[in-house]
Parts: structure tokens; C-alpha cells; sequence
């Protein structure tokens, strides 16, 4: 019982720590990659899938692209943090715990406003990645907006539902709502 108490104080005291940190530093590459490398060590054997999917930071990465890759990797690795203290600091469960939340995210009642603001405030995202997102979802409204019968329109959006299936799940869960507008 005593490990188990000792391992809510250290997530509950790494939580503070690294809100504090993120918000003083969290575009300096040598304090990101620090912290990332401090959570990694501390939790990847004491909470399930802790590092899984995870961007590796390349030595030949200009300190921009390391400073970018250690903020995304930390940001993971806080909402895990977050996700094992919901879950009772425990990983029994964890991974079902994960799946309810993310079907909690889904919004079927997007629209194309809205999915553009989501995207734009993604910092996962790289600018060129991003304007690629949104001209895809602009292509999408017009198609949507065209008065013809929805076997035309779906027609021309099976390109898109093409290049989205090469994005990632964020992403891509935000926009297949979208395909739903068709009507």
C-alpha cells in the first residue's frame, strides 16, 4: 500500500511540476527534453503504454524541430499522467479507460467552421501539415455546398476520404464527421 500511495504523490507532484514548467519554458528544447526524458525514465515500467507512439527526436533535428518534438512527446506524455490518475492510478483498465474517453471526443455535429478552428489550434501540427488540412476541408465544404445529387458529391469526395485515411486518428477524427454533410 505504501508503493501505491508513493506512486499517487509522484504523479500528483509531476503533474504540478511539469504544468509549471510547460508554462515558463516550454518552447526551450533543452528543458523539454529533459522533462520528457525525466517522465520517460520515472514512468515507462509503472504505467502501461506510457511510451508508446511517441516521435523520436533525431540528433540531426535543428534545436526548432527538437524543442517541437520534445513539446509533443511531453504533451502525450502529461495526458497519460492525467488518464493513469483518472483511472485510480491504476493500469487495470487503463487501456479501456482511453477508449471511453476518446469516444467522448468525437463530435458528429461538426461543421466546417468548427473543424477548421480545431485543426488550426493543434500544436501537434506543422504549418505546411496544417494548411494541407485546411485546404482539403475547404475542397470538402464546396463539394458539400454544390446542389447535385449526393451520389455526384460523394463522387468527389472519395479523394479526400482517401488522403485522410494517411492521417493520423486526431485528425482524422476530427474531419470524418464532415462526411456526414453530404446531406
Amino acid at each position: 500500500m505504501a508503493e501505491e500511495k508513493d506512486i499517487r504523490e509522484l504523479v500528483d507532484e509531476d503533474i504540478v511540476y511539469c504544468r509549471r514548467v510547460w508554462e515558463e519554458s516550454s518552447y526551450d528544447s533543452d528543458k523539454m527534453e529533459g522533462l520528457f526524458h525525466m517522465l520517460l525514465s520515472r514512468y515507462m515500467d509503472k504505467i502501461s503504454g506510457f511510451s508508446k507512439g511517441l516521435r523520436v527526436i533525431q540528433p540531426y533535428d535543428d534545436t526548432a524541430e527538437r524543442a517541437e518534438t520534445s513539446r509533443q512527446n511531453v504533451r502525450i506524455l502529461l495526458e497519460r499522467l492525467h488518464g493513469f490518475r483518472e483511472n485510480g492510478y491504476s493500469n487495470d483498465g487503463l487501456m479501456e479507460y482511453y477508449i471511453r474517453r476518446e469516444r467522448q471526443e468525437l463530435n458528429m455535429d461538426a461543421d466546417f467552421t468548427t473543424v477548421r478552428l480545431e485543426i488550426g489550434m493543434m500544436d501537434c501540427l506543422h504549418k505546411l501539415e496544417r494548411d494541407e488540412i485546411i485546404a482539403h476541408i475547404d475542397a470538402m465544404e464546396e463539394v458539400c455546398a454544390q446542389v447535385v445529387p449526393k451520389r455526384e458529391k460523394w463522387e468527389s469526395l472519395r479523394e479526400h476520404l482517401v488522403w485522410l485515411s494517411g492521417k493520423n486518428v486526431t485528425v482524422a477524427m476530427k474531419i470524418l464527421p464532415l462526411f456526414f454533410r453530404i446531406n
